[in-house]
């Protein structure tokens, strides 16, 4: 049994994502090729980071610190694994895209992860 409950972290992939749909949802109306860009390098930056969030909040407690490292651990690998498989993916399977449009919403959203992150902790407290 452990005192420290588990963080909502889970709710910031969800957070981004719907920011990342209000974007791309009035984008969408004026060029979609963006709109899609957009929503591409949104996807890759979130759904490797909720990988990372699952495995780091999977385990708690000071009994399985043992757990918990190595959940880290192969989150951050994994991480790291699914963010280049996806940029290549895309790269391949969706040449249409405009690929700086892609980057740029890709490092757009880790402020806004830093910032729903923040406002989530600063909530739970």
């Amino acid at each position: 049994m452990t005192t420290i409950s588990k963080p909502p972290v889970h709710r910031v992939a969800l957070y981004q994502l719907l920011l990342l749909l209000a974007v791309c949802i009035p984008v969408a109306l004026i060029d979609s090729l963006a709109a899609c860009s957009i929503l591409v390098g949104g996807l890759i930056q979130i759904g490797p980071q909720a990988w990372f969030a699952r495995q780091a909040y999977k385990y708690t407690g000071s009994s399985q610190v043992g757990k918990v490292v190595r959940a880290m651990y192969l989150g951050e690998t994994g991480k790291i694994m699914l963010t280049a498989a996806l940029f290549v993916a895309s790269f391949i399977l969706l040449r249409q895209l405009n690929f700086l449009t892609v980057f740029s919403s890709f490092i757009v959203m880790f402020p806004s992860q830093w910032i729903f992150t923040v406002r989530i902790l600063k909530q739970k407290r």
